[in-house]
Formats: structure tokens, C-alpha cells, sequence
């Protein structure tokens, strides 16, 4: 005869194993790096941004004082009394530029990044949109109306567009590492007219009259530039090339 059987439930023993732990964070999307993790750099990987922003605001102290008036005979650079239009690009143009060369001294701040990150994207992008593209589309429209060499300048505005709008597309995919090398390169195209005040600078201080020398220095100035300047920044990226996304930000 068959039997129901009824099969009684033991309660399960209580146990002294720990609790679980927590889980740990994921990482950024496409950067392996994990938020809240990588240490304050020390003070001396931060030392250089003040002699940069020195030099940046020398430069500018000695380029606006003859724009300040609005006067187009008091410009640095001739204006083409055939073109109304030449001066007044020219001073968009160096107001944009000014922008872009502020902006990018503070987004190489590694304090505004690590503590302000959403200042750090808000002056990105004031970079991008108010500094390098409406500057570099005023350089391409003055350069034909100037008299110096053109291929060189031309050349770097395109790189910088291209290098500043790869710097752009990586921070949107949250490539913190492909990000940070291309606006390196972005930034090496961005101070390449500090170059050429530099060199006039130093042909004044060694007292150089010679018009051969001054017509070398300014036909080579917009390759030599951004030439020395990306040098230096591979330089440096070969430098950094082993520290971890956490310590790049």
C-alpha cells in the first residue's frame, strides 16, 4: 500500500561566515580607471603651471596694449587698407586666441581636474568652442591678407582642429588616456605663436639687425613653433606612458 510521505522542512543552521563584501566599483568606461582611487600628485608635478601661466600672461601683456585702442594703425601686424574686414578679424581673432591660451593653462591644472572635475569639463569646452575653433577659422581667413609665410600657419591651424576635435571625440567615449594625449597635442598647436615672441625676444636681447636673420627667424617661426612644442609633449608622453589612467587625471 502506498504511502503519502511527507518530507518536513529543516530550517537552515545559522552560520558564522562574514558578510559579503562590498562590491567593488566598475571601472570608467574605456579607461580601466576607478573612480575615487589614484593619489593627489605631489606638489612638484604641479610646479611647472606656474611659470607657464607666467609666460602665457607675459605674452599676453605683450600683445593686446596695441589693440586696447581699437586703432588699426597701431597693430602688430599690417592691415590691408583694402580689406575693412582685416583689422577686425584680427582682433577676433587674438580675443579668441586669448581665450584658448587661459583655458588651456587651467585644463593642464592636474588640481582642477582631480577636484573640479565639472569646472575642468565646462573650461573644456569653453576651450574648444570659444577658443580653438572660432580662432583657428579667424587664422585661416587672415592669413591670405597677410604678407608673411603662410603654409606653416595654415598647417598648424588644421592640426590643432584636428588634434583639439580627437581630444573632444575621446573624453565623449571616456577614453581618459587617448583624451589626455590628444589635447597634449592640442596645447602644443595652441601656444605655437608664444614661440615667435620668444624668438624676437631673444634676437632683440642679442641686439641682431641683421635683415637676413630676422627674415629666417619669421619664415621658420610657424614651422619651428609647433615643431619644438610637439617634440616636447611626446616627450613627455613617453615619460608618463606606464602611470596608471588614476594618476593622469
Amino acid at each position: 500500500m502506498a504511502q503519502n510521505l511527507q518530507v518536513a522542512e529543516v530550517p537552515a543552521r545559522p552560520t558564522d561566515a562574514a558578510p559579503a563584501e562590498p562590491a567593488a566599483r566598475a571601472p570608467q568606461r574605456g579607461t580601466g580607471a576607478v573612480p575615487g582611487t589614484g593619489t593627489t600628485p605631489p606638489w612638484w608635478r604641479q610646479a611647472w603651471v606656474i611659470p607657464l601661466a607666467v609666460v602665457v600672461f607675459a605674452f599676453l601683456m605683450f600683445v593686446w596694449p596695441p589693440y586696447l585702442g581699437l586703432d588699426p594703425k597701431a597693430s602688430l601686424i599690417p592691415i590691408r587698407p583694402d580689406s575693412p574686414a582685416h583689422y577686425p578679424m584680427l582682433v577676433a581673432h587674438i580675443a579668441t586666441g586669448t581665450i584658448a591660451l587661459l583655458t588651456v593653462v587651467l585644463q593642464l591644472w592636474p588640481w582642477v581636474r582631480r577636484k573640479h572635475p565639472r569646472v575642468h569639463r565646462w573650461v573644456g569646452r569653453t576651450y574648444v568652442f570659444a577658443g580653438v575653433l572660432p580662432s583657428a577659422v579667424l587664422a585661416f581667413l587672415i592669413t591670405p591678407l597677410s604678407a608673411g609665410p603662410s603654409v606653416g600657419t595654415t598647417l598648424g591651424g588644421i592640426l590643432w582642429l584636428v588634434s583639439t576635435a580627437m581630444g573632444t571625440w575621446r573624453a565623449l567615449q571616456g577614453n581618459v588616456r587617448s583624451h589626455r594625449q590628444w589635447m597634449l597635442y592640442s596645447f602644443a598647436f595652441a601656444i605655437n605663436i608664444v614661440w615667435g615672441r620668444v624668438f624676437v625676444v631673444l634676437l632683440l636681447s642679442l641686439g641682431v639687425q641683421d635683415q637676413a636673420v630676422w627674415g629666417q627667424i619669421t619664415g621658420t617661426a610657424p614651422w619651428l613653433g609647433w615643431v619644438i612644442n610637439l617634440f616636447l609633449v611626446q616627450w613627455w608622453l613617453n615619460r608618463t606612458a606606464s602611470r596608471p589612467v588614476s594618476e593622469l587625471i
